[in-house]
């Protein structure tokens, strides 16, 4: 049993048909599936404010019952709004975001492993200077 929360879509694959929920009511990001909004509503979700139900999914927090309540208003596309300068070593968040999505398409492994993983490969690019302290809070 879950709890309605809000948030924002942080980014989805329109191709694959799920996308990531950023909300202050879960620690991470919330994944979904197109299945799980509901009236069938096609397109870009990125940056859409979303109302959904929270539960816990065998992989970390899943959202079912998405509801859109409002799209992202004009603006750029989501790839050129990223940064500039592709010479720069991503921030620690960006790399976190990154690591968990690849690892959320690999059969088998669960939300304990996933942290794990992205935790012991987080500490590794710090310490190496391939990921960057994140400057903003």
């Amino acid at each position: 049993m879950g709890h309605v929360a809000k948030g924002k879509v942080r980014s989805y694959d329109e191709e694959r048909g799920f996308g990531f929920i950023r909300s202050p009511e879960a620690p991470d990001d919330v994944f979904f599936h197109f299945k799980d909004v509901v009236g069938g509503e096609e397109g870009d979700f990125e940056g859409a404010t979303v109302e959904f139900t929270l539960t816990d999914g065998e992989r970390g927090p899943k959202a079912s019952n998405v509801r859109v309540e409002s799209r992202r208003s004009g603006g750029a596309p989501a790839a050129e709004r990223r940064p500039a300068s592709a010479n720069r070593p991503p921030s620690l968040r960006e790399f976190r975001r990154e690591v968990t999505e690849i690892l959320l398409s690999v059969d088998g492994i669960g939300s304990t492993q996933i942290r794990a993983v992205r935790d012991y490969l987080s500490d590794y690019g710090l310490d190496r200077g391939f990921v960057v302290e994140d400057t903003r809070r």
